[in-house]
């Protein structure tokens, strides 16, 4: 139990609560970008994996979130299948697709990759804009219904942000335990010293490939999610700015840190709605972003940061041996 019972998952428990209690309070605004935010949370994670555990920078994890909800709108337009229907589909192309990038991906280190992650993206992107039969196009596809899944349509948002947040919260287990798994050591091996690791028998490339492919399929699964929330899916929306943003909240999180990614997400998805509510920032609300995001960059991942993360720690560790110290009086 005590191992379970640390600052980052106390922190992910009280965020799930906020999350859980917010459509009570929420008008329709909010609770669209509310579920943003877990489709970021969802998305983001699997990039933390990655870029956190793996050790590999991704800058084309864009098009792993576009194959996803062009899988499931194209399964719906073509076929006419539900949700319950395409789930597993979404899995195995996504899969499939991480499963092509990493074959070349985890023989290459370095500037390399960035290379390759974005031609990759752009080569799904141009895909997708060209490959009418199929995609449609530059027209996208429209109409794309609310989610059903084994008969039960969700007729409301509240329900849709519900499901979604099942989702969350079984990424974030998902996550944690593959982090103390042995592939997870393996990985954290590999990022901190890959010739060590190699020299103690862990074999860097089927470990590569797997990392890959789970995170593809993850952020293939919040791409599916994303079909169904907005309705409509176009190129235009899984390009290298997306892929930005999910580093930017991974970054902000914390390499490696679930929770902060969760807070990342929440943080960097509500951020630019909120600056639009200022009359004088409005033209200048990116602006404005930006300066916030220095900030933070420069609190989570500096000395005074770090002390502020120390002192954090200590407070609630020292709080919680002594509510453990009352219990067995």
């Amino acid at each position: 139990m005590k191992k379970y019972l640390n600052s980052k998952n106390i922190i992910f428990v009280l965020i799930m609560v906020f999350m859980a209690l917010a459509p009570l309070v929420a008008d329709a605004y909010q609770l669209r970008i509310l579920i943003s935010c877990e489709l970021n949370m969802i998305f983001a994670m699997s990039l933390n994996l990655l870029m956190g555990i793996g050790g590999t920078v991704s800058f084309g994890h864009a098009a792993f979130y576009g194959i996803g909800a062009y899988t499931t709108a194209c399964l719906w337009y073509h076929l006419g299948w539900s949700y319950s229907s395409n789930f597993l589909p979404v899995i195995l192309i996504t899969g499939l697709a991480g499963l092509l990038l990493a074959l070349p991906m985890s023989r290459i280190t370095g500037r390399y990759v960035t290379i390759i992650t974005l031609s990759f993206a752009e080569i799904v992107n141009l895909i997708i804009r060209n490959w009418d039969k199929v995609t449609l196009g530059q027209m996208g596809i429209v109409g794309i219904p609310s989610i059903t899944l084994f008969g039960f349509r969700f007729k409301t948002k509240v329900q849709f942000f519900y499901f979604a947040l099942i989702f969350v919260i079984l990424t974030y287990i998902l996550m944690n335990w593959l982090v103390d798994s042995k592939l997870g050591r393996n990985l954290q091996a590999m990022r901190d010293d890959s010739i060590a690791a190699e020299a103690m028998g862990i074999k860097l490339f089927p470990n590569k490939v797997i990392v890959f492919t789970i995170s593809a399929i993850f952020a293939g699964i919040a791409g599916s999610l994303y079909a169904h929330l907005m309705t409509y899916v176009e190129p235009s929306t899984f390009n290298a700015n997306l892929s930005f943003n999910c580093i930017s909240i991974v970054v902000v999180g914390g390499l490696g840190n679930f929770s902060g990614t969760l807070i990342g997400a929440l943080f960097l998805t509500i951020l630019p709605e909120y600056l639009r509510r200022f009359d004088f920032l409005f033209k200048y609300r990116m602006i404005a972003y930006g300066l916030v995001l220095v900030v933070v960059m420069w609190l989570n991942h500096s000395i005074p940061g770090l002390k502020l993360k120390q002192s954090f720690n200590r407070a609630l560790s020292k709080l919680l041996h002594k509510k453990a110290a009352q219990q067995e009086v």
